[in-house]
């Protein structure tokens, strides 16, 4: 018994001896931000394209935001979460419209980024929500790709904003 005792003693020393040069780890902020929740949202999905008969276009979207069905709606809409993305067109035909999606969102208030001659992007805020879009114009509409999120996910979106930035109809 005394023999275990000493063995036990001589153990439990060489584990101090090893150790004393070592720092004990650090603890880490275990609190998980907006940006965080959104970074593993959209880590933990895919890319897909869901095809909308329509608009007659593709629409790239991660899997975690899920499709919404619309009833006679020339709007798409993905949705995971508190953000969304929205495609919508115009027609030039259209007797509806009176403004661009791009000037609609500037009588909002929206800041206009950048500004080409077949494109325009914007942001600003409407309610809780940050969005920020794109406005595409081709030969028979404006196409408009929109994000919103919530400003606390501000960081965390910055893939989906390259998704609208880089969107094409």
């Amino acid at each position: 018994m005394k023999a275990l005792s000493i063995l036990t003693l001589s153990v439990f020393a060489l584990l101090l001896t090893c150790c004393s040069g070592h720092q004990q780890p650090k603890s880490f902020n275990n609190v998980i931000t907006g940006n965080d929740s959104v970074a593993m949202m959209l880590g933990d999905g895919t890319m897909e394209v869901y095809h909308s008969e329509a608009l007659g276009l593709d629409i790239p979207h991660p899997s975690c935001l899920v499709h919404q069905e619309f009833d006679d709606s020339l709007q798409e809409v993905f949705v995971g979460g508190d953000i969304s993305i929205s495609v919508i067109a115009q027609y030039y035909n259209d007797e509806d419209i009176f403004r661009s999606a791009g000037q609609q969102m500037q009588g909002m208030g929206a800041e206009l980024l950048e500004a080409e001659d077949d494109y325009s992007i914007h942001t600003g805020q409407e309610g809780d929500f940050e969005y920020y879009a794109k406005v595409v114009e081709d030969s028979a509409r404006l196409v408009t790709i929109i994000l919103r999120y919530y400003p606390d996910h501000a960081e965390g979106v910055e893939p989906l904003k390259q998704l609208v930035r880089d969107f094409k109809p």
